[in-house]
């Protein structure tokens, strides 16, 4: 298990960097989607965030969450690789302009969470879990077991 854990963690932060489209449509009842939105993307609040995530990696990949970094300059993966993400375009459709920290973005493609930093990941990982589709994809992978 140390030797996946690491594997993991590197596979959570380079899941997002594929992005085929200029705005999140593609990840649609397909993936969750993390944004981390500063005006640094060094800031000591968005390090101490993902920092959290980064320890939870596996059960937020076992979540299929996505994690994205937004700034006015960009859209970054959690290896703060540019993406082509249009940052204007989800500043715009999640009302991000004067806000700085954390939005979970539910499969059905709407805001779930909004809170500024830090969010305690543990606080994403209930929500995500009371959510119906998360509890049919449990249910499911049970049935499967």
């Amino acid at each position: 298990m140390r030797v996946i854990a690491p594997f993991l963690v590197l596979l959570f932060f380079m899941s997002s960097s594929k992005v085929l489209s200029q705005d999140l449509d593609s990840y649609q009842w397909k993936n969750r989607v993390i944004l981390l939105k500063d005006t640094d993307l060094n800031s000591d609040w968005l390090q101490a965030q993902l920092k959290r995530l980064k320890s939870n990696a596996q059960q937020l990949l076992e979540r299929e969450v996505v994690l994205f970094l937004v700034n006015n300059k960009g859209v970054y993966d959690g290896m703060l690789t540019k993406t082509e993400l249009q940052a204007d375009s989800i500043i715009t459709k999640y009302g991000l302009s004067d806000f700085e920290g954390l939005v979970l973005i539910g499969k059905d493609g709407t805001t779930k969470l909004k809170e500024e930093f830090i969010v305690h990941t543990s606080e994403i990982i209930e929500l995500i879990d009371s959510m119906p589709m998360r509890k049919t994809e449990m249910s499911d992978t049970r049935k499967i077991d």
